[in-house]
C-alpha cells in the first residue's frame, strides 16, 4: 500500500469518527430536549419554591386569557424576533443590537414583574386565610437543598 493511500485511509476514519461524534451530540441533545432533561429554568426552579396547591392557581393567573397577558407575550415574541434579526444582520450594527437586548431586557423584567406580584398576592392571601402550607422539601430528610442548609427531619407524628 502507498503511503499516500495510508495516510487518505487514516484520514477518512478519523474524519468519519468525528462525524459519528458530532451526530452524537446532536442527537443527545435533540433526545433530552425532547424527553424534558436539561437544567430547569429559572421560572420553573421559582415555582419549586411556591407551595404545591398554589402553583394552578398562580399558573392559571399567568395563562394569557387576558389582553394584558395576551399583549405582554407578543411583546416579548417581537422582541426576540428583533433581537434574532438584529444579531443576524450583517453588516452587523453593535447599536442596533444593543438597543433590540435593551428592549428584550425591558420586556422579560415586565414578565417577571408580573409573575413575581401574583406569586406574592397569592401566598400572601393564603396566609391570611390560614391555608398557606409549609414549604415544600426538597431532598428529602436532612438532605441539602441547594439554596441552603438542610432541612430538618418532620416532627414525628402526634407531637
Amino acid at each position: 500500500m502507498k503511503r499516500s493511500t495510508l495516510i487518505l485511509s487514516v484520514l477518512l476514519v478519523l474524519s468519519a469518527a468525528g462525524n459519528l461524534a458530532v451526530l452524537g451530540i446532536f442527537a443527545g441533545h435533540w433526545l433530552r430536549s425532547g424527553g424534558g432533561g436539561g437544567p430547569p429554568s429559572s421560572v420553573e426552579r421559582l415555582m419549586g419554591l411556591v407551595p404545591e396547591p398554589l402553583r394552578p392557581e398562580i399558573d392559571q393567573a399567568m395563562r394569557p386569557k387576558d389582553e394584558d397577558v395576551k399583549a405582554q407575550m407578543e411583546a416579548f415574541r417581537a422582541a426576540r424576533r428583533t433581537v434574532t434579526e438584529t444579531l443576524r444582520q450583517r453588516p452587523f450594527d453593535a447599536a442596533a443590537a444593543e438597543a433590540a437586548l435593551t428592549d428584550l431586557r425591558q420586556v422579560t423584567g415586565r414578565a417577571q414583574e408580573r409573575l413575581h406580584r401574583t406569586i406574592v398576592e397569592r401566598m400572601e392571601a393564603a396566609q391570611a386565610a390560614g391555608t398557606l402550607p409549609p414549604p415544600p422539601q426538597r431532598g428529602g430528610k436532612g438532605k441539602p437543598d441547594k439554596d441552603g442548609p438542610p432541612h430538618p427531619p418532620p416532627p414525628p407524628p402526634g407531637n
